[in-house]
């Protein structure tokens, strides 16, 4: 018989202590003990935010491998979050991290907290626990079998969690509760101050001039100070909330009518057409993939209809370096004028208002949700599906999954769904559902390689700084992509001591098997097999940019561009102009948005853009929340990171000095963790 000093360390927030009867089996080489029930006599034991200590007298079971912790109830079901158990047997101390739920009425697995590859476990006692934890985590993460039509999967979009009265959403990928201000609590309030300021500018709404007054009491974006001028319409391709659209451009496109008779007078003096395309000097947006999607018509009148043109537009690189549009055509067919700033000043407002309800159509849904929200899903299910917890890939990669499984379905169910919230106010959206059409255009187009950050500036011709001298984009996510890149492969390098031992890990081997199988058709992704370190890390470090920096890249700006409605109406009320001159403001102002879409836009951009008060960032004070790794080359790695990302703060705060408009979303202490909102 020996004595056990048990530490429980139970979650914070709410609902995470428990008035249950917790016991405890100790799983060692030689032999089990237990279960012990876990009670102090006269003490509130497991309370959210505690750490309770026991002594247990029990048979010595040898080296620890893993816990059977059973929650049993007393009076009431009572699911409890569990953080760590902490084991003390004669000053031999073992670790077991659980981070997770341990639901109402059922017993789980917590393995030892080191991190180990499934060859190098120890005795079949631990390998059995392991396999057990894994038999578990399949029938609670099971992939949807996209027999549901608002729920398609592949080959028409991504895998994606099932989730449905049989298998709800599991616990422990619960979204942040309403006392840490989530994001539907955001639209709500928000919604609720516009709605307050209504009254005073409701009978004579103009979207032009009343936004202002509407904005009063939620906040003003900044941009609402330059969105007339035509190099802000140009620096938002740089630094705006999708600046992964703009692209060197080698001529005029195939169906524009653009000549050197249209661009006299808007390049340089002596500089032809021609010379500019020579010189890399012409840019191109492209929206091309609106073309043939559906635009929203009303149920009970078809005469109500909002347009979301399949635009392009082509930017100047001045002798100064800025970039200035030229050019912008309004569609694909024969009858699309190109507009350019020599058109009267209605028209060629009317174009840029046009162009950015393009881009934003196309943004929310390809950019934000096709790309990072929805595109990352299958990794995620796969991993959390075939890594145990003591895997060293579990232990890197899931404090980057928080939320995501969560928020994807609630903007399946908010956003997306029928008369969900696009369908209020977005072009695309509405009876048709042209938003699930072009995100089934869009999924079908996309392949791993595009979202490696390096291979996407290459392929869109603007890696060079020669190009494109200022890229605020680009100049500020390449050096985190290389930090995130060094410190997946320096933690890779603590467990795989060569590319054997990638090919002999099983449950890597099951996770790559099984998201080519059911989460991400195989010809989109990089290999067959994941038989090297250099494999498995390109993966990671993919997926851990693309949660983290891409999604903060393409969401945390909706405020500041969607907010100041005209900049960028997510839904015009009229089709495009064909005919230069014809124009009134009283035109303009009857094509924009309602006061009713203009609220809603408003309060969806505020609410996406506002982290929650539990937050977790990459630089984040004082340590991330949870410490999964124990290991010295680990914990090495992750402080290496840390460093990295200090000095990128610093440049970027360099940066931004010297910019006209500093680019603050990508500051390594504001970028998520994870696609939380």
């Amino acid at each position: 018989m020996t004595t056990y000093r048990v530490t429980v360390r139970t979650g914070k927030g709410t609902g995470a202590g428990t008035d249950a009867e917790i016991g405890v089996t100790f799983v060692g080489e030689h032999a089990e003990s237990g279960p012990h029930v876990l009670s102090r006599a006269f003490h509130d034991d497991f309370e959210a935010g505690d750490a309770d200590t026991y002594e247990v007298e029990g048979e010595d079971v040898g080296q620890m491998h893993c816990l059977r912790v059973c929650n049993q109830t007393l009076l009431v079901k009572d699911d409890w979050l569990l953080e760590e158990i902490i084991v003390d047997r004669d000053g031999q101390v073992s670790r077991f991290p659980f981070f997770r739920w341990v639901k109402a009425d059922t017993e789980v697995y917590v393995l030892e907290g080191s991190a180990r590859l499934p060859q190098h476990v120890r005795t079949p006692k631990e390998a059995a626990a392991r396999a057990s934890c894994l038999a578990q985590r399949k029938t609670t993460y099971v992939w949807a079998s996209g027999k549901n039509p608002k729920r398609p999967g592949p080959p028409l979009m991504p895998g994606l969690l099932e989730i449905s009265e049989e298998h709800p959403l599991p616990v422990d990928e619960t979204y942040r509760d309403i006392s840490e201000h989530n994001y539907v609590v955001t639209y709500v309030e928000t919604l609720g101050e516009l709605k307050f300021s209504a009254p005073l500018v409701a009978l004579a709404w103009n979207a032009l001039e009343k936004c202002d007054e509407l904005l009063q009491f939620v906040g003003m974006p900044t941009v609402s100070k330059r969105w007339r001028d035509d190099h802000e319409f140009a620096r938002q391709a740089l630094q705006g909330v999708d600046p992964t659209v703009i692209r060197l451009a080698s001529g005029v496109p195939d169906g524009m009518p653009f000549t050197d008779a249209e661009a006299y007078g808007l390049l340089e003096q002596g500089v032809t057409l021609a010379d500019a395309f020579a010189a890399r000097r012409i840019f191109l947006l492209d929206f091309g993939d609106l073309d043939g999607i559906p635009m929203f018509r009303d149920k009970t009148d078809p005469t109500k209809r909002r347009w979301a043109p399949a635009g392009r537009a082509l930017l100047f690189r001045e002798a100064g370096g800025g970039l200035v549009p030229i050019a912008i055509q309004l569609g694909r067919d024969a009858s699309a004028l190109v507009w350019t700033p020599k058109d009267t000043p209605n028209d060629w407002m009317a174009a840029k208002m046009f162009l950015r309800c393009a881009e934003g159509n196309l943004h929310q849904i390809l950019a934000h949700a096709v790309r990072t929200h929805f595109a990352m899903e299958p990794f995620i299910v796969a991993a959390l599906r075939n890594y145990a917890s003591a895997h060293p890939v579990y232990k890197l990669m899931r404090r980057h999954f928080r939320y995501t499984l969560a928020i994807n379905e609630g903007a399946r169910g908010t956003l997306l769904d029928e008369d969900g919230v696009f369908d209020e106010f977005i072009s695309c959206g509405g009876p048709d559902k042209g938003h699930l059409a072009l995100a089934v255009k869009t999924w079908a187009k996309w392949n791993f390689r595009d979202a490696r950050l390096p291979d996407d500036l290459r392929a869109r011709g603007v890696d060079s700084h020669e190009v494109l001298a200022e890229y605020p984009y680009r100049d500020d996510a390449l050096p985190l992509w290389n930090a995130i890149g060094e410190y997946v492969r320096d933690t890779l390098a603590a467990f795989y001591s060569s590319d054997a031992e990638v090919a002999a890990d099983t449950e890597t081997q099951a996770f790559w098997d099984d998201l080519r199988t059911n989460g991400v058709q195989p010809d989109k992704l990089p290999y067959a097999k994941l038989e090297t370190r250099e494999q498995l890390a390109d993966v990671l470090h993919t997926v851990m940019f693309n949660v983290s920096v891409q999604h903060t890249t393409v969401n945390n700006l909706q405020f500041e561009h969607y907010g100041w409605v005209p900049n960028a109406p997510l839904g015009m009320h009229g089709a495009p102009p064909t005919e230069r001159g014809k124009l009134t403001l009283e035109h303009l102002v009857a094509m924009m948005p309602s006061l009713a879409q203009t609220q809603g836009q408003i309060a969806i951009g505020k609410a996406l853009s506002t982290l929650g008060r539990d937050e977790e960032v990459l630089l984040q004070k004082g340590g991330w929340f949870r410490p999964y790794f124990q290991e010295p080359a680990a914990i090495g790695a992750r402080e290496k990171f840390f460093a990295a990302l200090r000095e990128q703060a610093l440049r970027v705060e360099v940066a931004d000095r010297h910019r006209v408009v500093p680019y603050e979303i990508l500051h390594p202490d504001r970028i998520p963790c994870s696609i939380t909102i």
